[in-house]
């Protein structure tokens, strides 16, 4: 599954990132896929936009 998929099914489905064990996964993953040369820009803002949201579900 690439980023944009993940994206998508954010979208469709935020409450995903309620259940904790899915923004948990995610969170501890982030890092190594913003350090990724491969990655572009629109990947890059989805992955930022996927960290900001996972805060926002944590505060």
């Amino acid at each position: 599954m690439n980023i944009h998929s993940v994206w998508s099914l954010l979208q469709i489905r935020p409450d995903l990132l309620r259940s904790g064990t899915a923004a948990r996964a995610l969170r501890e993953r982030l890092p190594v896929l913003l350090d990724g040369r491969e990655l572009s820009r629109r990947g890059r803002r989805e992955l930022d936009s996927i960290r900001y949201a996972i805060r926002l579900v944590e505060a």
